[in-house]
């Protein structure tokens, strides 16, 4: 029987985008976004665990700490803009939800080695997006 109750591992997507649009309204700009969550083409790495560690390296998120994970969407950015057109609806004020499902990487910090290489887990979903 499927237990009921908090499901935590389902809120940091959704924590990491809500973090990611507050930064928006406090200055964080439109491209900054994409070039924070947008993983396009997706990575040629032998591993979606690698590919999250790259990503995360890449992002500058690794140093000088690790933060605890971020969310990557695998799309081209034009396809992400037409969220806010007519590949979404409108939530409020300047907030869409996808029509469309997107395919997404969550990474999400499982450990730090004893060098201070920060260790994560790839979550491969597809999922509507919230931008």
């Amino acid at each position: 029987m499927a237990s009921r109750g908090p499901h935590p591992a389902l809120l940091l997507p959704l924590v990491l985008l809500a973090t990611s649009l507050a930064q928006l309204r406090e200055g964080t700009s439109y491209s900054q976004f994409l070039n924070q969550h947008i993983e396009f083409p997706k990575s040629s790495a032998s591993s979606d665990q690698i590919s999250c560690e790259l990503m995360m390296q890449h992002q500058g998120l690794t140093r000088p700490f690790s933060i605890t994970g971020d969310t990557f969407i695998q799309a081209a950015t034009n396809q992400v803009q037409g969220v806010c057109s007519s590949g979404g609806k409108r939530v409020r004020n300047n907030v869409y939800n996808s029509i469309a499902r997107f395919h997404i990487t969550t990474c999400q910090l499982t450990s730090i080695s004893p060098l201070g290489h920060c260790i994560s887990k790839a979550r491969i979903r597809t999922r509507r997006i919230h931008v």
